[in-house]
């Protein structure tokens, strides 16, 4: 299936990452971070699961320590190192004593507990994802300095972050579970399919099995119902804190010490667009292009232009279809059905016809006019036409953009500081002398 520009779709040459269509970059995947970006697009509210970035995990090559360690009773210098080498999990010997390890509980919060087998998925993940100007990764992490002072790891470092992070999770789970919250429907279906899912991303990448797949990313030992239950207690904790965070209050006081120490970092478009006091409102809006029908032909049949016949059948289906939704419901969600059913815009199929954050001079000057219009209101609906085509308009809302970006950031800092509180007054009890973790082949 040939690559496509994630702009405009245009087909990409397989030796460049630069359209040829639209002249803009498309990025490379780093190969590194396959499980972050597991967790990141494992599950979107497009009910799509993007299960193939998972190739490529860091593969450090833990072997033998030759750092220098405290040998202490139960902290976290009690090993020289925690991982089993290949040739340890390759034997049959290593390999049993290796598996007999992975129920072992390693860490306790109240009635919360973490073996072996679910640390080493957190591990690998904090691993994998981070990016540390000092972390050498064709190193060994536990044959390189995290603190030369301490003497302490790369590898002592990770777990450390693996067992804040899991404690993090759970606290933010059990808060769910106490407000008695339920996972979204959305996020329930795709759990639902998600073992079929990554037996499909298996076959497809060369895994032999499920759990070949997951032991590449997160390492040996790492089963199907370890991996479901790390991603369920992060999701259902996810979906509750975006519901704390949204209901956290804040006052114009907070939103403009926010804006004065944040003022240099409010970018949205891929940091393409800086918000200030004076760039005008962000907007939310829904479209359905119809594209006309390109019939004007030269000698060779190609394409050259489009016919006002063609035009006027273009805006005829348009309306047709507006005229659909305003028969119907005339509500947001039965727009972004038709949407989704009938627009021509790839970048936005997907979401039902939504662009959110659109700023001045974003879009093409009928479809920006339309949007910034100074009487526009909540629930506006049109039809503009541009080069492009008849786009059928849903206004979803507008906020100053400044304030809006002030605003979700100051309520993310008040709730973050509480979770921190949290965490700072919640004692996990770590026993390090029996952790043991998988080396990545």
């Amino acid at each position: 299936m040939p690559m496509r520009c994630k702009h405009c779709q245009a087909e990409l040459d397989k030796n460049t990452n630069i359209c040829p269509a639209c002249g803009m970059v498309n990025k490379e995947k780093g190969k590194d971070k396959s499980l972050l970006v597991m967790k990141i697009l494992a599950f979107s509210l497009l009910g799509v699961i993007l299960l193939t970035a998972l190739a490529g995990a860091i593969s450090y090559g833990l072997t033998g320590r030759i750092l220098p360690t405290w040998l202490r009773k139960n902290d976290i210098y009690c090993k020289q190192s925690y991982t089993v080498s290949l040739k340890k999990l390759n034997s049959s010997l290593g390999n049993k004593k290796f598996q007999n390890s992975r129920e072992t509980v390693v860490a306790t919060m109240g009635e919360d507990t973490l073996t072996n087998r679910m640390l080493q998925v957190y591990f690998w993940d904090v691993a994998s994802s981070s990016e540390y100007a000092d972390l050498d990764k064709d190193t060994p992490l536990d044959q390189q300095y995290q603190d030369p002072v301490t003497q302490k790891t790369w590898q002592q470092f990770f777990i450390e972050q693996s067992i804040d992070a899991w404690k993090r999770d759970m606290l933010v789970k059990n808060m769910a579970l106490e407000a008695g919250f339920e996972m979204p429907e959305e996020y329930v279906e795709q759990f639902d399919s998600l073992e079929a899912d990554m037996i499909e991303t298996a076959k497809a990448n060369n895994y032999t099995t499920l759990e070949a797949l997951l032991e590449s990313m997160s390492g040996r030992g790492t089963t199907y119902q370890t991996y479901y239950d790390y991603l369920w207690n992060y999701f259902i904790g996810g979906n509750y804190w975006a519901d704390v965070i949204e209901e956290t209050e804040v006052d114009m006081e907070d939103i403009e010490a926010y804006y004065e120490a944040n003022k240099d970092a409010l970018v949205i478009d891929d940091g393409y667009f800086t918000v200030t006091k004076d760039s005008g409102k962000l907007v939310d809006v829904r479209h359905i292009l119809i594209k006309p029908e390109g019939d004007i032909l030269d000698e060779d049949g190609e394409v050259i232009g489009i016919s006002d016949e063609s035009w006027a059948a273009c805006e005829a289906k348009a309306q047709a279809i507006l005229d659909e939704w305003l028969a119907g419901e005339k509500t947001e969600d039965s727009f972004a059905d038709l949407a989704t059913a009938n627009t021509q815009d790839s970048g936005s199929k997907s979401t039902g016809g939504l662009y959110t954050e659109v700023y001045k001079g974003m879009m093409v000057q009928a479809f920006n006019d339309w949007c910034f219009d100074e009487s526009r209101q909540a629930g506006d609906y049109g039809m503009v036409k541009t080069g492009y085509g008849y786009h059928i308009m849903y206004y979803v809302d507008g906020e100053e953009g400044w304030i809006k970006l002030c605003t979700e950031g100051a309520k993310t800092k008040k709730s973050s500081q509480f979770i921190d509180e949290l965490a700072n007054n919640t004692t996990v009890e770590v026993d390090y002398k029996k952790i043991v973790l998988a080396e990545l082949d």
